[in-house]
């Protein structure tokens, strides 16, 4: 029996860009994002969050949480600063209602924005 679209539990997609030294591997991140969730919220908050990551490309990715839970998963990625040994820093570019708005809106436009040359400065 398949549940009603209004009654599925609301979900967020929130964009993020890591900077990191070294190459950071999916399995590592979602290892240290679940630990950071968990070790800030416990089980039951990590229940509730549910964070799953919907996709990574090495430096830029997606991941999904409940709705009511966005404050909660920005704070747990904020709170990662190490993935074995490297120094991370994971920096928020946004937050939408579907994947494809999250590619589009902030993935799409900081890949537009690395590869535009830098604007010289006119003194």
């Amino acid at each position: 029996m398949k549940t009603m679209p209004t009654l599925r539990d609301k979900k967020r997609y929130i964009a993020f860009e890591i900077n990191s030294e070294k190459v950071i591997t999916r399995q590592e991140l979602v290892r240290e994002i679940s630990n950071s969730v968990i070790s800030l919220f416990g089980d039951k908050g990590a229940s509730e969050i549910n964070p799953s990551l919907m996709s990574f490309e090495g430096r830029s990715g997606i991941l999904r949480c409940n709705r009511e839970k966005t404050n909660e998963t920005r704070a747990a990625l904020a709170c990662i600063n190490n993935i074995h040994g490297t120094l991370v820093s994971i920096h928020v570019l946004g937050i939408s209602g579907s994947i494809k708005g999250a590619t589009e809106k902030f993935i799409q436009q900081s890949l537009v924005k690395e590869s535009e040359p830098e604007k010289r400065i006119k003194k």
